[in-house]
């Protein structure tokens, strides 16, 4: 009976296991977004900030629904394109990794010599450091070597520029002694009070995105402003050109002016040549054979296209949301916004949601209730005559809110994880109920 009683507990123990197991997956399980790009061009050479605008505020919002994988564009034209910088970001690497290990093995002369080597490297990649989280890394274990080794001002000016480049940095305390914590936070209090200094950034072609020390701030032509006095690192990107980079002095006593001349990537001839029938109809549907030729180019499975003419403050943008296969338009918007209004960047960004946002609308005659929006108040002609979070219902011209589409009950992953733990415990207890109560081997059993 022992015998039996071990069985049976650790076969108990393993459905349970198993059990929670799918559970977990089930909370865990995230369905792999559809890969999609977006893709936004000026109608013509003035519209060229207004584009960069949308084309920024459309990736993020695209970027923050899980159903979509944004594909990186830029990336993919730089793809072929010969750039030396990218060798240097390798070496700068390999350094750090050095480095790390040797400040790990308390060998610190031979760290803070493979660690200033990497640094080097680092600022000869300016334009490829992507955020500076390795950037970063390098100049706080040499700061943390420096001050190991005794060289406190050498160490403290090492924190200082790690501060500058960003004010947010906050040292782990399972890497870090609470003595070293206690210098830096000193050390990014002191930069906090430093005199601050502006850069006018103006680029060739206009419309970059400028990147301060890996954060992004806007597009060019654009005043940055109260930086630390000192040097950053500035980056500008624009779809078709490789990203330009450099270390830049920021003054208190007068404003520096930046020229960037951006190169055009190995893909920009044939990315200029495909994107110009977006300049054609977007509402067609099917799609404009132009366009899924573009998507397919792209080796994406959706796109987001947009067109966007900007006169004095009005901006118009027009945008749509294809499917490749089967080819379909599954949403057209068209929306105006003014430049100087406080609410352009959020109404920009609604234009985007409008796109996958599924709308009901109200039957005619039909009373509100569950499941029928209620008609909103405001009379409107385009979605740009409503608030954010609405759209136009261009049946009943009036503006009504977003209505998500939701998932039935049965179409949700944590119904058939009960369905499927519960028939997993079923199963196991009837196991379980067959093996205890059947007769032992040898037994006799007695009837009266």
């Amino acid at each position: 009976m022992e015998r039996n009683g071990i069985v049976g507990t650790s076969w108990l123990t393993a459905l349970l296991l198993g059990g929670l197991a799918l559970l977990g997956t089930g909370r865990t399980a995230r369905a792999e977004g559809v890969p999609t790009a977006l893709v936004v061009v000026p109608t013509d050479k003035f519209s060229e900030k207004a584009a960069a605008i949308l084309n920024h505020l459309g990736r993020e919002n695209f970027s923050r629904a899980g159903e979509y994988e944004m594909v990186d564009i830029r990336k993919f034209l730089d793809e072929g394109s010969s750039d030396t910088r990218l060798d240097y970001y390798r070496k700068a690497l390999e350094a750090l990794r050095e480095g790390r290990e040797q400040y790990d093995n308390l060998e610190l002369d031979p760290a803070i010599e493979a660690l200033k080597r990497s640094l080097e490297l680092f600022r000869k990649a300016a334009g490829r450091l992507g955020t500076g989280e390795q950037y970063m890394k390098a100049l706080l274990f040499l700061g943390s070597a420096y001050i190991l080794s005794g060289d406190n001002e050498q160490g403290t000016e090492n924190f200082r520029l790690v501060a500058m480049f960003d004010k947010r940095k906050v040292l782990d305390k399972k890497i870090f002694p609470p003595s070293m914590i206690e210098i830096f936070n000193k050390v990014k209090a002191d930069v906090a009070t430093m005199p601050t200094g502006s850069v006018l950034v103006k680029s060739e072609p206009a419309g970059a995105e400028v990147y301060l020390n890996g954060v992004f701030k806007g597009i060019t032509p654009l005043n940055v402003i109260k930086v630390p006095e000192g040097e950053h690192f500035l980056r500008l990107e624009k779809d078709g050109y490789l990203p330009w980079g450099k270390v830049v002095g920021f003054y208190a006593t007068h404003e520096e002016t930046v020229s960037a001349n951006l190169q055009k990537s190995a893909g920009h001839l044939a990315f200029e040549k495909k994107t110009r029938t977006i300049l054609e109809d977007l509402d067609e549907d099917p799609p404009e054979p132009g366009l899924l030729e573009l998507a397919g180019w792209l080796r994406v499975e959706k796109l987001v296209v947009a067109k966007v003419t900007q006169r004095g403050d009005e901006v118009n943008a027009e945008a749509a949301l294809i499917q490749v296969a089967p080819p379909k338009t599954l949403a057209h918007r068209s929306m105006t916004f003014n430049l100087t209004s406080p609410n352009f960047l959020s109404r920009a960004d609604a234009l985007f949601t409008s796109l996958y946002k599924q709308v009901e609308i109200p039957q005619a005659g039909k009373p509100a209730g569950k499941g029928n929006l209620t008609m909103a108040v405001a009379r409107c002609n385009s979605d740009s005559d409503c608030t954010t979070g609405e759209v136009c219902d261009a049946a009943s011209g009036r503006c009504i809110p977003y209505a998500p589409e939701k998932k039935a009950f049965y179409e949700k992953w944590w119904f058939w994880t009960l369905v499927g733990g519960g028939l997993a415990v079923a199963g196991g207890t009837a196991a379980l109920v067959w093996y205890f109560t059947r007769p032992a081997e040898g037994a006799i059993e007695f009837s009266f």
